[in-house]
């Protein structure tokens, strides 16, 4: 029994040293504030050639200022760098993210586990950008950014006026890693659901258990986002979820009010205690995918990824909370 846990276990771990992947952080938040704004027009077209088809998605949906080839663009564009909180910010991002190194080695040591097990996959180009406290990933074709002003610290002041406290536990420097690697995830692999409470918590659980393949180092709770007293809850608790998620007939259910109070982001789970962790049922979820997985362990991670029978998924888990 004991080698057969130890073996499930780590039968995905590989020796990456060989794995030729090479992510170098690439910085456009500094790209974007070190330019003269005087001369903004040849500073576009700079970064129009060097960040590609990222420089009109970050211009248009990420700053909102339009399209970087309307004539209006540059001065908004000023207005933007030259704005006061955003130059506060972006000073407070320099001091916090002056040296990424750390950030860029984690990602890289996650790619080679993507580049092994799915050698097919496009490795992105990774950067950093500020947003406004705007979304965090701005993923297209060729570049995959975050952006780093969503992570100056919990304590962080100006968070209190735009943040929940419950979100204020992820927006730390250590979360950049896990955050860049999980929108890749998230991207190349999207949630695949009927409608299903079921298929929601499975399709996210496989998710949640390729990225702790590819960061082995990262406990579950942060993955999750959790607290090690969340985890600790929902490792207490995970037969009362169940239980009550089956008896009340929810695993099934389709209606979108349902999956949503167990599955979006909150401060507690609804249908459970206030105690509870937002999301819990996800977390059931990655502990179905673990279940299965040592259940079978003839499936491979490119199989796990393309399997949406969720019920036969469920029934091949032999999980029992």
């Amino acid at each position: 029994m004991l080698v057969f846990v130890s073996c499930s276990k780590n039968r995905f771990k590989i020796d990456t040293a060989n794995v030729n992947v090479n992510i170098k952080i690439e910085r456009f938040d500094r790209d974007l504030m070190s330019l003269d704004t005087a001369n903004l027009d040849k500073g576009i077209s700079v970064l129009k050639k060097k960040y590609g088809d990222f420089f009109p998605q970050f211009a248009i949906n990420v700053i909102t200022l339009g399209s970087p080839d309307s004539t209006k663009f540059v001065p908004k564009l000023k207005a933007f760098m030259q704005d006061s909180m955003v130059r506060e910010v972006y000073k407070e991002t320099q001091s916090v993210f002056a040296d990424v190194s750390d950030i860029q080695k984690e990602t890289n040591d996650a790619f080679k586990y993507i580049k092994y097990y799915f050698p097919e996959k496009k490795i992105p180009r990774i950067a950093m950008h500020i947003s406004g406290f705007n979304q965090s990933i701005v993923a297209t074709k060729e570049v995959e950014s975050i952006s780093i002003d969503n992570y100056l610290g919990a304590d962080y002041a100006p968070y209190k006026q735009i943040a929940y406290n419950y979100q204020l536990q992820n927006m730390t420097r250590s979360k950049v890693a896990p955050d860049i690697v999980l929108g890749y995830l998230m991207t190349e692999f999207p949630f695949q659901s009927n409608g299903q409470l079921l298929a929601s918590i499975l399709s996210r659980g496989k998710t949640l258990y390729l990225q702790s393949i590819c960061m082995p180092q990262r406990s579950e709770a942060d993955l999750m986002g959790y607290t090690q007293k969340q985890e600790d809850w929902c490792v207490k608790n995970e037969k009362q979820m169940w239980t009550y998620i089956v008896e009340n007939k929810h695993l099934y259910s389709t209606s979108q009010l349902i999956t949503a109070k167990y599955v979006n982001p909150a401060p507690f789970t609804t249908y459970f205690s206030e105690d509870s962790p937002g999301q819990a049922a996800i977390w059931l979820g990655l502990q179905i995918v673990k279940s299965y997985m040592k259940s079978n362990t003839n499936v491979t991670l490119p199989q796990l990824m393309k399997e949406n029978d969720y019920q036969k998924m469920l029934e091949d888990s032999n999980y029992k909370p």
